[in-house]
């Protein structure tokens, strides 16, 4: 009892603020399809789970997962609490409810660690077709629009030769980030690092989410599910951490195209490029790169060996 006033506590302090930070979105829980009962539909969960999983972007907890913890069941709207305690019995960042109404396929996605509402969406069954004929296709596709509509699609990993999140060669700065295995982009597009805010009385991935880009990069290299990013504009170097998410700008533009097309009415993050960035040769001037300390280290151990 203790424990979930506590996490109700929590969750109306984070409600208080106008706006609060986003963090990167890896591990989500699925629940099965409420008041559904068709023969597709079991089918319909595995591939709403396989349009998360399909790209490696997002772990997904698996069905023995949720049976173990005595929680895979339908479920439809979810209190504050009830999503905190999902998340924290699943160790869940995001869970994901759905159910028919009025042939009507709905689904919401509620926050894991303080249980407001990250996005809601719903797509009508066709008239003339049966329910069953037509969930796996419906069910997907709101998945599909969910996934599409997060402002971010990649993340800053770790430099694992280096042990730090950026390196620096020739005096430029370079940044690995995490793009998924089905990824289309190529050498030359534009990368931008970006913070996410957003009013958590409202579904947060919406037109009342800000997007402020902090850093510009293009890619230079494409490593299977990585790409390497030459940083052209920032603010400070210590602003590119591990899991600073990163959005590519030629795909937010297709994003924009397609909801467009389907939705007059729809529309993307609101977006700002923070004033304080610069090149990052203003930046890097006067700073020592690793390969420069490094030569210099090198230079010292010759210079000591011919002493001795």
């Amino acid at each position: 009892m203790i424990r979930l006033l506590v996490l109700i506590i929590s969750f109306y302090s984070i409600s208080a603020f106008a706006d609060i930070e986003h963090s990167l979105l890896r591990r989500i829980a699925v629940f099965p399809i409420a008041d559904a009962n068709y023969g597709s539909s079991e089918d319909s969960w595995w591939q709403m789970r396989e349009v998360l999983t399909k790209d490696q972007r997002f772990f997904v907890a698996s069905r023995r997962f949720m049976i173990n913890r005595g929680v895979f069941q339908p479920r439809k709207n979810l209190k504050p609490a009830d999503a905190i305690i999902l998340g924290k019995i699943l160790d869940a960042q995001a869970v994901v409810t759905s159910y028919i109404e009025d042939r009507n396929l709905k689904m919401k996605v509620y926050e894991g660690e303080n249980g407001y509402l990250l996005w809601e969406g719903e797509a009508p069954f066709h008239p003339a077709i049966s329910i069953n004929d037509q969930l796996i296709r419906v069910s997907t596709q709101l998945m599909g629009a969910f996934v599409m509509t997060i402002p971010y699609q990649g993340f800053q990993v770790m430099d694992e030769l280096v042990g730090k999140p950026v390196f620096e060669d020739d005096k430029k700065i370079f940044a690995h980030v995490f793009v998924g295995s089905n990824s289309t982009y190529e050498i030359g597009d534009s990368v931008q690092w970006v913070k996410i805010t957003g009013d958590v009385s409202q579904a947060y991935f919406g037109p009342s989410a800000k997007v402020s880009v902090f850093a510009e990069g293009k890619i230079k290299e494409i490593k299977n599910d990585r790409v390497v990013v030459e940083v052209t504009k920032l603010k400070d170097v210590a602003d590119l951490k591990e899991s600073s998410l990163i959005r590519f700008p030629k795909e937010v533009q297709r994003l924009k195209d397609l909801y467009v097309k389907d939705d007059k009415s729809s529309s993307l993050s609101s977006e700002y490029l923070s004033s304080e960035i610069k090149d990052a040769s203003e930046v890097n001037k006067g700073h020592n790169t690793t390969s420069t300390a490094l030569m210099w280290i090198a230079n010292l151990a010759t210079f000591i060996l011919f002493a001795f």
